[in-house]
């Protein structure tokens, strides 16, 4: 006996997009790799692909690896300080270097030369039971070092507003303060030239009011 099975209405194939998984690594910086288990190694990009940030734990080889793709400098302390990506640039202050260096113009469609230049790709590889705080400071240090730069964070009083104010003795302006989360960028030499400047103006102070 012979049974004819129904016509069956076959679906087309559905379209799977693939989403990207994590890029790559540069190669200029796999290659600087040491044989060593535990380094830290930092160099500049070669090229302006996507900037990221990766923290892999490996606990069957120890290894705790922390790595930063092409990314600014400042972009790099952001990380290192536990501060959001998006943090406003508006909120960093650079003493004593072109401020170019360290935040490189994002309004341009495409980078220049002279930007790539100032972007850099850095890893770190501890052991893996290495905490959050601990691997942050090596970072930090490592970048203080390669830059010559000392990075802190610091609340400062800045002026958010201002309103008119009548008095009896006419008008007059009041300003509107407001505590702001601010980055400060100084390099060592201009930390220095200004602990000096702070010293003669205190070694003044004393002498006048010896005098």
């Amino acid at each position: 006996m012979m049974t004819l099975l129904p016509n069956r209405i076959w679906k087309k194939p559905m379209s799977v997009s693939h989403k990207p998984g994590p890029p790559m690594m540069p190669r200029a910086l796999v290659k600087r790799r040491p044989k060593e288990r535990y380094y830290s190694i930092i160099t500049q990009s070669k090229q302006a692909g996507r900037s990221y940030s990766s923290v892999v734990r490996d606990d069957s080889t120890d290894v705790l690896r922390i790595s930063l793709a092409n990314m600014a400098i400042y972009e790099c302390y952001l990380f290192a300080l536990g501060l959001p990506s998006s943090f406003p640039t508006e909120q960093i202050i650079v003493y004593g270097h072109n401020r170019d260096k360290y935040i490189p113009c994002k309004v341009c469609h495409e980078r220049s030369s002279r930007e790539i230049r100032n972007l850099y790709c850095y890893e770190l590889a501890l052991p893996a039971s290495t905490e959050r705080e601990e691997y942050r400071q090596r970072i930090l240090n490592d970048l203080n070092e390669q830059f010559d730069l000392d990075v802190k964070v610091e609340k400062l009083s800045i002026v958010k507003d201002s309103r008119k104010v009548f008095t009896m003795d006419g008008e007059s302006v009041e300003l509107i303060w407001e505590e702001q989360l601010m980055l400060i960028m100084r390099t060592k030499r201009g930390l220095v030239a200004e602990l000096l400047a702070n010293r003669a103006k205190y070694k003044k102070l004393i002498t006048g009011v010896t005098v």
